[in-house]
């Protein structure tokens, strides 16, 4: 059996050192310590050697969790993840030098420090493995050195005249011009006396312009740090090997693996070195695509989590929201009531465009304005962006509406304008333009995959520093970032061109360094729909005094939907859970006209509570109610039984509607009827 996870608690707070000694043994670590101070950590962490410590920054005593982490990190390989309340950058810059696992805010979540505490043991696993198989191959290249510097010395006991010397010289050139990996000789000056072909190839540099020139002009490491760590290394212990960050002609960035070997003169001072860099630039971005692409999925994992309770959550605040306008004739009280529903609709909203997100697809698209949505941009960047950079806004009358998404369009104004303002560190203009235009063929072909007609012409544009063309060609790629790392997903750009993609629209920029950038969107104009058909599909569905029961292991949602239920003419019963609500309806078999589930629930999901109401009263009418949608196995199978479902949250006339549709006669012809002495299963 695989041993605990060890955990050392370093906290002063007594009640948040004992709720985490108390939590964290429920979620499968070991608690091996609980310590107040910087003094008595560093003792106890080479004491115990534990697996993990969770770090108080601001502790009583002499010594900080900062300079503790520092000490303890000096003398053991232990991850660390800082838990406080201060966010300072202060704070921050000195806990980075430490180089933490992890930094979490109080007060957090238990779900979120579970994460961190097993991303940071999983990552510090994975970078001792690679300790490993780097200390292998560093031993392997160590040997292969020594057998080339003994076939060397040997070789040079056995020359006599310098003339085979040099030829000798020449044929091992040979060799290392062949070699794949880019092989250089330098001398302690950093002068460049031999160069390979690879290094010719990887570095875009030919040997004759390479050969008399100093590395750090060739390959920008002037004033680098960790190339003056490698030189001292390399002059003290012989070799360095490590990672560095280079430049190759074009000015683009290069990733190697670098083996730094010194080579002394036969009177054993030292001459020069040898170095061997292996390209890992596209295995350096393939690793980092892939732990972004992790934490993508992480989220997806708790996404439909999430939008279920928040689903749960908006569902009482419309339908209150709305019975309270019914029940007050105060024009301020229904304004507000009106509040409360368009903010709620937009949470369910976003709530959607998390779940379009995670698992791909799109939402209905509905007519909507633009100029509605880019004043509502107007305001909430007015409030967040600096005082140094002004918002423009020229919005066309009479704007044409659009067939789009509210939420993903502001979504794709959001972020255009968030870019802006990156781009605009010290300050400038972030305008924004709506107008309707007629885009004629000639601008269709140079505009792209584009049909000729009216459109709506969005434009973003900003006076920031602009972007040459190489970084323009790359902006819509899926995790190109110019920003520094932690800045920036780079999905920003991508999750707009794919919005816009999903519209029947076209996106282009147009950018100049120094000048600032336009981003041009053009998304083609709608008919204006039938508002007396939509209204009159809005009119509400009273009843007849039917008997309901309504299922529903949330408190909330089950008195809103019986108060709207019964504010409409229908009578109400509740019940917690399936097994409850089978009890409710074999008390009031008869009577009962329709029953109301949701279908995540505790004792007894709705499913269950639906396959036994079908073997009870095969013809008995059943409404789903559930905040879940179709990709859970359990709702995804309701229209297999011949059950409707309606998504929480709902409107008044939503439900009403739903249950009015419901409670319509249904031909109950080939549904299974059971045996006399069949038994009820709940699944």
């Amino acid at each position: 059996m695989k041993p605990r996870p060890r955990l050392l608690i370093v906290e002063d707070e007594r009640l948040i050192a004992f709720d985490l000694s108390r939590r964290l043994p429920k979620l499968g670590y070991e608690v091996c310590a609980i310590v107040p101070t910087g003094e008595e950590a560093v003792q106890k962490a080479a004491e115990l050697a534990p697996s993990l410590i969770l770090m108080d920054i601001c502790l009583k005593g002499a010594m900080d969790g900062v300079a503790a982490a520092e000490i303890i990190r000096a003398k053991a390989n232990v991850p660390i993840i800082f838990l406080t309340a201060n966010a300072d950058e202060m704070t921050l810059g000195r806990a980075k030098v430490t180089h933490p696992s992890s930094y979490v805010l109080k007060p957090f979540k238990e779900r979120e420090l579970q994460i961190s505490i097993d991303l940071a043991l999983q990552n510090h696993g994975l970078q001792t493995e690679l300790a490993s198989a780097r200390d292998l191959l560093e031993q392997r290249v160590a040997e292969r050195t020594a057998e080339l510097a003994q076939a060397n010395a040997s070789l040079h006991g056995e020359i006599e005249v310098r003339k085979r010397m040099e030829a000798q010289a020449r044929e091992q050139a040979d060799l290392l011009a062949k070699a794949r990996d880019a092989i250089y000789v330098r001398d302690l000056k950093g002068v460049v006396s031999y160069w390979n072909r690879s290094a010719e190839r990887l570095y875009g540099v030919a040997e004759t312009e390479a050969l008399g020139h100093r590395t750090a002009e060739l390959l920008g490491e002037d004033g680098t740090h960790t190339v003056e760590l490698a030189e001292q290394e390399t002059l003290e212990r012989g070799e360095w090997t490590g990672e560095l960050r280079q430049l190759n002609r074009a000015g683009q960035e290069l990733t190697v693996e670098s083996r730094w070997t010194l080579v002394r003169d036969e009177a054993g001072a030292p001459r020069t070195i040898l170095v061997v860099n292996t390209d890992v630039t596209e295995r350096k971005k393939t690793a980092e695509k892939f732990l972004r692409a992790q934490r993508l999925e992480s989220v997806g994992a708790l996404a439909s989590g999430i939008a279920h309770d928040l689903n749960n959550v908006f569902a009482p605040i419309l339908m209150a929201a709305e019975l309270m306008k019914q029940e007050t004739a105060d024009a301020e009280s229904n304004h507000l009531m009106d509040m409360i529903k368009l903010s709620t609709q937009r949470g369910t909203e976003m709530v959607k465009q998390v779940l379009m997100f995670v698992r791909g697809g799109t939402n209905e698209l509905e007519p909507m304005s633009l100029g509605h949505l880019v004043r509502e941009v107007q305001q909430l960047m007015e409030q967040t962006l600096p005082c140094t950079i002004g918002v423009k806004v020229e919005v066309e009358r009479d704007l044409a509406l659009v067939l789009g998404d509210p939420t993903q369009l502001h979504q794709v104004v959001v972020n255009l304008c968030v870019n802006a303002r990156d781009a605009m560190p010290d300050g400038g203009e972030l305008r924004l333009q709506l107008e309707k235009v007629a885009v004629s063929p000639a601008e269709a072909r140079s505009l792209g995959d584009m049909t000729p007609g009216t459109y709506v012409r969005l434009t973003v544009a900003d006076t920031g520093t602009g972007m040459p063309p190489e970084v323009q060609a790359k902006i819509f790629d899926p995790f190109f970032t110019t920003k520094e790392i932690g800045k920036g997903t780079g999905l920003g750009l991508a999750t707009v061109a794919s919005i816009i993609q999903t519209h029947r629209g076209v996106m282009k920029v147009e950018s100049k360094v120094g000048r600032g950038t336009r981003f041009i969107i053009y998304l083609p104009v709608c008919e204006v729909p039938d508002m007396a058909a939509e209204k009159a599909s809005e009119q509400i569905v009273a009843g007849q005094g039917e008997l309901l029961i309504v299922t529903d292991d949330d408190h909330s949602v089950r008195e809103i939907t019986k108060l709207t239920l019964e504010a409409h003419n229908y009578r109400v019963l509740l019940a917690t859970n399936g097994a409850e609500a089978l009890s409710v309806y074999l008390q009031h078999r008869e009577e009962t006209a329709l029953v109301i589930t949701d279908i995540l629930m505790p004792v007894m999901h709705g499913r269950a509570l639906i396959h036994a109401l079908r073997q009870l009263s095969p013809s008995l009418p059943v409404l789903a109610f559930s905040a879940a949608d179709h990709s859970n196995p359990l709702v995804g199978t309701l229209g297999e039984v011949g059950v409707d479902l309606l998504c929480k949250p709902a409107t008044s006339v939503q439900l009403l509607t739903a249950v009015a549709k419901a409670l319509k006669p249904v031909a109950s012809a080939g549904a299974p009827v059971p045996e006399p002495d069949q038994e009820l299963v709940a699944i």
